[in-house]
């Protein structure tokens, strides 16, 4: 079952950047079993997890994006440290991965993304990572200024202390458009 399945009419006036058609549907998918489909994010969680050191997180500096190189341009880093995700900004951004393609998202805050409903869907997904402190990992198909996308997303929280999330590393896996399982 989606645990957020959203419509979101077009506002009066315009300037929202929202469409009458953009919607976005999460499914939250289990950590102890990847789909064959999501075999990068599944090497991708076992690297995270062969970082932590006594049951703590790993830090940014403990993870080398090299050692990712079946994800590159598939790669997200997101700057956790503001006390809001409205303000968490991306700090390199996986070139493959566009929901709008005219969008540079370097440094880009998330409250500032032009979709309200996507950006609503990233908020919660990123900041209850960074809350909890806990991978995260959804199917997520979402229609964007009349443009579809399916994907799987991977969510590592990662902290320089161990505990407190400071940074996310999100892994993008493309999906083909029947391979919706709802």
């Amino acid at each position: 079952m989606p645990i957020a399945a959203q419509f979101n009419p077009l506002r009066p006036g315009g300037g929202s950047g929202d469409y009458a058609a953009d919607t976005v549907t999460r499914r939250r998918l289990p950590l102890s079993e990847f789909a064959p489909q999501d075999q990068k994010l599944g090497e991708a969680y076992a690297y995270w997890q062969s970082k932590r050191r006594d049951g703590l997180l790993p830090s940014r500096r403990d993870i080398d994006i090299l050692d990712l190189r079946p994800l590159m341009g598939w790669t997200h880093l997101v700057d956790t440290t503001s006390s809001t995700p409205a303000e968490y900004r991306y700090r390199l951004v996986g070139t493959a991965v566009r929901i709008e393609a005219t969008q540079d998202f370097k440094d880009f805050r998330l409250g500032d993304y032009p979709s309200k409903i996507y950006r609503d869907s990233l908020l919660e997904d990123y900041g209850a990572v960074v809350f909890s402190g806990v991978p995260s990992l959804h199917h997520i198909v979402a229609v964007i200024n009349y443009v579809s996308y399916n994907y799987t997303r991977l969510i590592l929280p990662m902290a320089d202390d161990g505990r407190h999330v400071d940074s996310l590393m999100v892994c993008v896996n493309r999906r083909s458009p029947k391979d919706t399982p709802y």
